[in-house]
């Protein structure tokens, strides 16, 4: 009887695990910002943003074409970025990028990114038999063009193409997949204010929507918009203890969709970070992530404080160019907590420009 009770609660477990799953992708009323679509895209990508809490869209060091367009121009030789992370829970990821110039006034840069879960193991069908073992993957791909107008004010285009597969059903023990594509555009500009000051502005995912084509008992077509991102962010070079200090910040706008129609929950989250080159060779970072300030705030402060969640992030950055004989090659790595207390999420990569 006991066992009995336990494959009964075990199913009943991975049927409200899977109903979850698909209320989060289906969800046309969003309670937040876990409501919105792409909550995937949200995440920093690349360490050195990672360590910096997620704070990138003035001056990027490098996958400018995903962070700002119109940073490309700072590019000055062909680079190379290479990187994967990890997180609670087995999710996983990998990114690529490759930025190179055009002079004397453009750049340009492409960046793929590779994120969910690739093993999911333990499904059972209404029988209590094994079914085979799926996952969740999602993929998304940018190109960048950057032009510069002015010798300090450059202008950027994205264009995104976005794909996500996630299990939804089964038949005859095997399980079946549904998809979904979206291709979106990114408007960026940046603005050197001194050579120790730079602005940068972003606006993300505009016409993005994904168009889910469901199998089995599912409707056959649903379309999910994306949240249009409002990003303006800076970057400072100051000095501590005589030697170079930068401190960056995004301060990210959640107003309206990618078709322009606002938001039932519009809200802004701030993120911030610093770099210490203490040493030539060995930078430091630090950073607090997704600090959200809404509307609950000011009429429900005492909700608001109950729901305040953040993340703290730490990084560092090894120069290996004389290890490598004069190539010019980084290492960098960033370690964050979980917003929500799942642990500790990785991002290592490798950068460099010839």
């Amino acid at each position: 009887m006991e066992r009995s009770l336990l494959r009964g609660t075990k199913k009943t477990v991975i049927y409200v695990i899977i109903m979850m799953t698909l209320i989060t992708v289906v969800s046309t009323s969003a309670v937040g910002i876990g409501g919105y679509g792409g909550a995937y895209l949200r995440e920093p990508v690349g360490a050195t943003a990672f360590a910096l809490g997620g704070a990138q869209s003035a001056s990027p060091q490098y996958l400018c074409a995903w962070w700002n367009p119109a940073a490309l121009m700072t590019v000055k030789k062909k680079s190379l970025a290479l990187g994967t992370g990890y997180r609670p829970l087995g999710r996983t990821e990998g990114y690529l990028s490759f930025e190179f110039p055009l002079p004397p006034r453009a750049a340009i840069g492409v960046s793929t990114l590779y994120r969910g879960i690739p093993l999911i193991k333990g499904l059972v069908d209404e029988q209590e038999y094994p079914l085979e073992d799926c996952a969740y993957a999602t993929y998304a791909f940018r190109m960048g063009l950057s032009y510069l107008i002015k010798r300090n004010f450059t202008a950027g285009l994205n264009c995104s193409f976005y794909v996500q597969e996630l299990p939804t059903g089964y038949e005859s023990g095997n399980v079946i997949y549904s998809s979904a594509t979206a291709i979106g555009f990114d408007l960026g500009l940046r603005y050197v204010v001194t050579k120790k000051y730079a602005l940068g502005f972003v606006m993300k995912n505009l016409l993005s929507t994904f168009n889910w084509e469901f199998t089995g008992d599912f409707s056959p077509l649903f379309q999910d918009t994306l949240p249009a991102t409002v990003t303006l962010g800076h970057e400072f070079k100051g000095s501590f203890m005589e030697r170079p200090l930068i401190w960056t910040c995004d301060i990210v706008g959640y107003l309206f969709n990618a078709k322009f129609r606002s938001l039932p929950h519009g809200h802004v989250v701030i993120n911030n970070g610093v770099e210490w080159q203490k040493w030539e060779l060995f930078y430091v970072r630090a950073g607090v992530r997704d600090v959200e300030f809404n509307r609950d705030l000011f009429k429900n402060s005492r909700r608001y404080k109950n729901h305040l969640t953040m993340a703290i992030t730490l990084g560092c950055t090894i120069d290996l160019s004389k290890a490598l004989k004069g190539k010019d090659m980084r290492f960098n790595y960033g370690i964050s907590t979980d917003k929500v207390g799942a642990g500790l999420d990785q991002q290592l990569d490798f950068v460099t420009t010839f």
